[in-house]
């Protein structure tokens, strides 16, 4: 979010931060007070899916609030007063899972409020009720009399600064990124592995231009006579009948 402001100098990229943060708390939170429903909008279409996906499962009732749920393909335990699946998708993210979904319509009930209370609208605006405090220009700060400070000379190395900011050593990858870690190098002419350009051997030989030159030259001229007509001296080409 912030890669615009990176090639700023410190003060003027802190400001751009604070007035990006300001204006998106703001948005924010106005967003979500026209809001209707009681799951916040991601969470709502995430559960939208799941039902479509719950249709072909039956539930079965085993005893208080439990049931047995199966497919064509697959069979759960649903403890709706646990809330929790054997699949474990409901445990682990707080949004009932298709099994789940499906007990909960048999037991004639909403998924809805069977959904963790951070999912819920009232969580979200409690998140986003604190708001950044405007903050007026530089000529209306206050003059403490101290003396200003100065900027520190920093060189400036050549070359276009960067954007990307210099990841840690233990900061885990992007999962979406494939990684060349490990991966066979492979000679893109010579089509064989465990060499590039640089260090590919094929087609290289120790002669001098001068003696390739002549080489080449050699060869012309020995396959100009082979594929020249061979005549006897003396003999006329007979004429044709």
């Amino acid at each position: 979010m912030i890669l615009k402001s990176r090639d700023k100098p410190i003060l003027a990229m802190l400001e751009w931060i604070r007035v990006r943060l300001m204006t998106r708390l703001y948005a924010k939170k106005e967003g979500i007070e026209k809001y209707a429903r009681k799951l916040c909008p991601s969470i709502q279409d995430k559960l939208e899916k799941l039902k479509v996906e719950s249709r072909p499962f039956s539930a079965t009732p085993v005893g208080s609030f439990l049931y047995e749920v199966a497919s064509q393909y697959e069979r759960h335990v649903v403890d709706l007063v646990k809330k929790t699946c054997s699949c474990r998708y409901w445990d682990l993210n707080g949004i009932p899972c298709k099994d789940a979904i499906t007990t909960i319509y048999t037991n004639i009930d909403i998924p809805e409020a069977y959904t963790h209370p951070c999912y819920h609208k009232e969580t979200y605006m409690e998140i986003y009720k604190e708001v950044l405090p405007p903050m007026p220009g530089q000529l209306e700060w206050v003059e403490t009399g101290q003396p200003a400070p100065l900027a520190l000379h920093i060189y400036k190395p050549p070359g276009r600064p960067p954007k990307q900011r210099k990841t840690a050593l233990d900061e885990p990858k992007n999962p979406y990124k494939a990684s060349r870690l490990n991966r066979p190098v492979k000679r893109g002419k010579s089509k064989k592995k465990g060499h590039n350009s640089r260090g590919c051997k094929a087609g290289i030989t120790r002669e001098t231009p001068w003696q390739r030159r002549l080489r080449l030259e050699r060869e012309k001229t020995a396959r100009g006579s082979v594929l020249a007509p061979s005549t006897k001296s003396g003999s006329a080409p007979q004429a044709a009948p």
